[in-house]
């Protein structure tokens, strides 16, 4: 029996940690050397360089990283997430996922106290690889696309792709290698997209694992080939050692021991020259492998037992369960019984360990979820509050849009209002205009009437007597001498009377006094003839009247006066007239 040796490595997953972005940028460390010399490094330098070792020595990686949290644990507000995540991650490479997932709950706490999405999503992520490594597809899955769903929001496509890469190896360990292609392919595009090189050659080596996993031997080898290719370009030595890694793999399958021994010892030298321990370990049992096949059990022997210890340095769990299954069937193909069966109970304990951590893995699944949907409670409480907050908003700005309508309104319907009222206004001038010209016209008309009336009447009548008189001296010229006379004298007295009659109705017109001596004069002496008529008497008094006045304006005064004395004459019967000027 054959160690799965799909199962040798963890590159083909992607751990995600973000970027650095949100470490404490100028936290400064205090990094003991010796008694009498304390160096000091920036926080952010410590996540990097755990980052860098975490595969090869996750021991130091995870003492590192603790430093880094101490160096912010003065600063209460800061998020630790980040460096909770790969606290958790240096216990998921090595196999021990209680511990793991302990760190992974407590930073999906900070990271959701901060709403920090894209590292929600990496921490999502991360659990998903260490259920999908326990082989709980269903729960790997479910975290897979929470991670997705958050990178996907965040704009965040080199994320993205890693968690499309590991959906694909999920598909792909289910035998459905369909969705395992489109996801594989979805991983490509993005990867291509952000220009990751590292990432295109992992998601190609993964097309090249599907399709051998298919034994589909020409696209598998194409594959992997491209991949290679792509690493050696790039300089990737990692990358390029596990894709050697999976083309021993796939000829040990296929029992081309020659192909397989050779691309083991290629992988575990590039191993060996970037200090990847656990590459090696992986090498070096896919070598005990063929050395057993080929009948080199003394090799197989030590190249086993020398992976052994590295698995025990580096505590990882499975590399060490995996090399005793190993161990154990070397011993038994030797005839060491014995070893062999204690290095089949120890293969079998671990891994009963490694399963057993089931319960545990549902225990934190359920304190995750139930932090997630506490969380979830919590976004819809305060999406519910925001909302709230938007209506009583837009209520606020409805009232005050209606308000400044109403303003708009009213000041409309006084301008309407105002403008209205100047027309009015306009129009009443118009009219009254209109009504002093007809006044003004009317007035004229009735002067007219009143002077062809005195011209008729008076003037008039005594021209006709005077006519009168000198027809009869034309016509009857043997009247006598005194009788002429007579007829001479009354002729000569009605052209007399008519000329006193002319004179009158001139002075009417245009009184002379009036234009010489003003209004008050004409007025008095208007007074004086009215009284000489002993029908009526009339008295004029004026104390500091106002004399500097136009033509036109004594004139209208003056005529208004006659009017009122001649009505006064004719319908009242007035027996005394009293007019006074202030």
């Amino acid at each position: 029996m054959f160690v799965n040796f799909f199962n040798f490595r963890l590159f083909p997953f992607y751990l995600l940690f973000v970027s650095l972005t949100g470490y404490a940028q100028n936290t400064i460390v205090r990094v003991s050397v010796d008694s009498n010399n304390m160096t000091e490094i920036s926080a952010d330098s410590l996540i990097k360089t755990a980052m860098n070792v975490l595969y090869s020595y996750p021991d130091s990686a995870r003492s590192i990283n603790i430093k880094a949290i101490i160096a912010d644990s003065l600063n209460e507000k800061h998020n630790h997430s980040g460096n909770l995540n790969l606290l958790g991650s240096t216990y998921n490479v090595q196999d021990n996922y209680g511990q793991a997932l302990n760190y992974y709950y407590k930073a999906l706490e900070s990271a959701q106290q901060h709403n920090d999405t894209v590292r929600l999503g990496a921490i999502y992520n991360n659990i998903g690889v260490l259920y999908l490594k326990t082989g709980n597809f269903k729960d790997a899955l479910d975290y897979y696309l929470k991670a997705l769903e958050r990178f996907q929001r965040s704009g965040s496509k080199k994320n993205a792709a890693g968690v499309y890469n590991n959906i694909g190896l999920l598909f792909n360990e289910l035998e459905n290698s369909e969705k395992a292609l489109i996801n594989f392919q979805l991983a490509l595009e993005n990867f291509k997209l952000v220009g990751d090189s590292i990432g295109i050659s992992t998601a190609l080596g993964n097309k090249g694992l599907m399709f051998a996993k298919k034994m589909k031997v020409d696209s598998a080898h194409f594959y992997f080939d491209k991949a290679a290719g792509i690493s050696q370009r790039n300089d990737n030595i990692y990358g390029l050692c596990s894709i050697y890694q999976d083309k021993a793999n796939f000829y040990l399958k296929t029992n081309n021991t020659i192909d397989a021994k050779n691309y083991y010892s290629l992988s575990r030298t590039l191993s060996q020259s970037i200090i990847q321990p656990y590459q090696e370990a992986s090498s070096m049992l896919g070598l005990a492998q063929v050395l057993l096949k080929e009948g080199n059990l003394s090799n197989a022997l030590d190249e086993a037992t020398a992976a052994l210890e590295i698995g025990k340095q580096l505590n990882n769990q499975v590399l060490q369960y995996e090399s005793h299954n190993v161990l154990s069937q070397i011993y038994e193909k030797n005839g060491s019984f014995d070893k062999s069966l204690q290095h089949f109970r120890q293969y079998v304990t671990m891994k009963d360990e490694l399963l057993n951590q089931t319960v545990l893995h549902q225990i934190y699944n359920l304190e995750i979820n139930t932090l997630s949907q506490a969380n979830t409670f919590q976004q819809l409480q305060i999406e519910s509050q925001q909302l709230s907050i938007s209506k009583k908003n837009n209520l606020l700005l409805f009232i005050g849009i209606a308000f400044l309508l109403v303003i708009i309104g009213i000041y409309l319907l006084y301008h309407n209002y105002k403008h209205k009222q100047q027309v009015k206004l306009q129009q009443a001038i118009i009219d009254l205009t209109e009504k002093k010209s007809r006044d003004a016209v009317s007035a004229e008309i009735q002067e007219r009437q009143r002077i062809g009336r005195e011209l008729h009447d008076g003037l008039g009548q005594v021209l006709s007597v005077a006519r009168l008189n000198l027809s009869v001296l034309h016509q009857k010229r043997q009247l006598t001498d005194s009788r002429k006379e007579e007829l001479f004298d009354t002729t000569f007295k009605s052209i007399d009377e008519a000329f006193t009659e002319l004179r009158n109705i001139s002075h009417n017109l245009a009184p002379t006094l009036l234009s010489e001596k003003g209004l008050i004069e004409a007025l008095k002496n208007l007074s004086d003839i009215i009284n000489k008529t002993n029908h009526l008497k009339m008295q004029v008094e004026s104390f500091g009247f106002f004399t500097d006045l136009d033509n036109l304006t004594e004139h209208t005064i003056y005529r208004a006066i006659q009017e009122l004395l001649n009505n006064a004459i004719k319908h009242a019967e007035a027996k005394f007239i009293y007019g006074s000027t202030y």
